[in-house]
């Protein structure tokens, strides 16, 4: 690389230098970790909250799911193409860091209070009104911060560190949150930690669950306001932005924005949808969604009702999480060293192969399910450690290939990831307990163990392997081709500047 840079400029050679620092990285990790934070609550505890606290039955526990999994998928659409199209004061991706969470917070809070002044039928639209609207806003702050990382990165090497602390400060939280979560519901209901199964469920409140939602909730709105302050001046659109917010407070004429400036959507749809590295890498981390989901779904009812020991319900998170943590830092040297896409299909390989064991021996014993589990969570998170790198060389192979791209709005797609794996999740959690006969209150049976493994581990299975096919062949960005796109790339950058002078 270094000839070709040569060859180029001073100007050129400024665009590819590494242009992320640690302490940047540090800071982009601690604030994206809160969302994680308040997240988790819905992940580990809304199926078992839902069933347990409100009393609906399964079956139409995970209707809620698919419901409000699909609701928030569409509503992620709109809100890239919003982000795209309407610029706020400060900035294109910087301004919805500031104006979304504290939405987010509101309506997501209700999702974990139980309304009990309804019926079954209002209460069950309580649920899918909030969880969806608070998954609409919350699409705005996290498309926005995922946005950032293609504007500010210029290399594999600024686009690795950026995902790596993503991932490692999301699973730092997570080890937190499975280590204190549990205990503190438990605590502020007033109940014990080993208890006979169902009796929890028979005389737990909404209260542990709300007011471990609020603490989380308060923290994450003000983490995003720190992250907002200190990305000011990165977001490239955030000058044009307040000088045309100045120019309409003065009273003066705001001119539109150059064409040049947004993207239709026909455009964003076009760039999405011909970028097969984008959608192949869509498909994967649906994939690795569905099954992270399915697990933490069904944790509280596995420990609860197949094993008889609600305890290890936290153990076994918290276990999972460290083991991701490390995970995520494995990965960080190994995609240095080998780049992302070959970092990335190891992690796939992994999960897949602890996932076929699991089916087989993790009804067997609750240790033998924890270590599959963990082993499930290694891969995963060896995947997660890439995320943002994998999509954000999408974008700039897009970038290479069409001389333009809706970063937003790619971006935006990774974020369907949660939402889709949310609706599959809640279908395979719902009906596959009901399929398997349970019932709220019921004993432990190895009928039962076995059951609860299947819907864990059998879908992830099989869709692991076959990412694992479709990441192998559809997703070619190397890390050769990456550096021939940033070249190519910083030489059209210094060639725009020339012109402009």
């Amino acid at each position: 690389m270094s000839e070709k840079v040569s060859q180029l400029g001073d100007r050129a050679v400024s665009a590819i230098q590494n242009n992320v620092g640690q302490a940047l990285g540090l800071i982009y990790g601690l604030g994206m970790l809160t969302w994680t934070a308040f997240n988790q609550m819905n992940s580990n505890y809304w199926s078992y909250f839902l069933t347990e606290i409100c009393g609906l039955e399964p079956t139409v526990m995970g209707t809620v799911k698919a419901v409000t999994g699909v609701g928030e998928w569409f509503f992620v659409i709109i809100a890239a193409i919003i982000i795209e199209r309407v610029w706020l004061k400060h900035g294109q991706y910087r301004s919805w860091l500031l104006v979304a969470p504290p939405a987010t917070f509101v309506c997501l809070l209700m999702t974990f209070v139980d309304p009990v002044f309804l019926d079954m039928g209002a209460k069950t639209a309580w649920m899918i009104f909030f969880q969806i609207v608070g998954g609409f806003f919350s699409s705005f702050f996290m498309i926005a911060a995922t946005s950032i990382v293609p504007v500010i990165s210029r290399t594999e090497a600024d686009r690795t560190l950026l995902s790596q602390r993503k991932a490692q400060g999301n699973m730092l939280v997570k080890v937190l949150f499975a280590a204190i979560s549990l205990p503190a519901i438990l605590a502020i209901n007033g109940l014990v930690y080993r208890v006979p199964a169902g009796e929890n469920a028979q005389n737990a409140g909404p209260a542990g669950f709300t007011v471990l939602a609020l603490v989380f909730g308060i923290i994450m709105i003000v983490m995003f306001v720190v992250m907002y302050k200190r990305i000011d001046g990165m977001d490239p659109t955030q000058k044009i932005c307040e000088e045309r917010a100045a120019a309409k407070k003065r009273g003066e004429q705001v001119p539109p924005l150059a064409a040049g400036e947004k993207v239709g959507l026909g455009e964003m749809l076009k760039y999405w949808l011909t970028n097969l590295p984008a959608v192949i890498g869509l498909f994967a981390e649906i994939i690795r969604f569905v099954a992270q989901m399915t697990i933490q779904s069904m944790a509280m009812y596995v420990f609860t009702y197949a094993f008889g020991d609600v305890a290890m319900a936290a153990v076994m998170l918290t276990a999972c999480n460290v083991t991701g943590l490390v995970a995520t830092f494995v990965s960080e040297p190994v995609a240095r060293k080998v780049g992302i896409r070959a970092t990335y299909l190891v992690g796939i390989g992994v999960s897949f192969a602890f996932s076929v064991v699991c089916l087989f021996v993790g009804a067997s014993s609750m240790m033998a399910f924890i270590v599959c589990i963990c082993g499930i969570y290694f891969g995963m998170n060896f995947m997660n450690g890439t995320m943002m790198g994998m999509q954000s060389n999408a974008i700039a192979y897009g970038e290479w290939r069409d001389g333009k791209t809706a970063k937003a709005f790619i971006m935006s797609t990774f974020q369907w990831c949660p939402k889709i794996a949310n609706a599959v999740a809640g279908l395979l959690t719902g009906f596959g307990l009901a399929a398997i006969g349970f019932v709220s209150g019921m004993e432990a049976s190895p009928e039962l163990a076995q059951g609860m493994v299947n819907i864990i581990c059998l879908i992830p299975a099989v869709c692991f392997g076959v990412a694992f096919a479709a990441f192998f062949f559809g997703y070619r960005l190397t890390p050769k081709k990456m550096e021939q796109i940033a070249v190519d790339l910083a030489a059209r950058e210094a060639e725009k500047g020339a012109d402009g002078k």
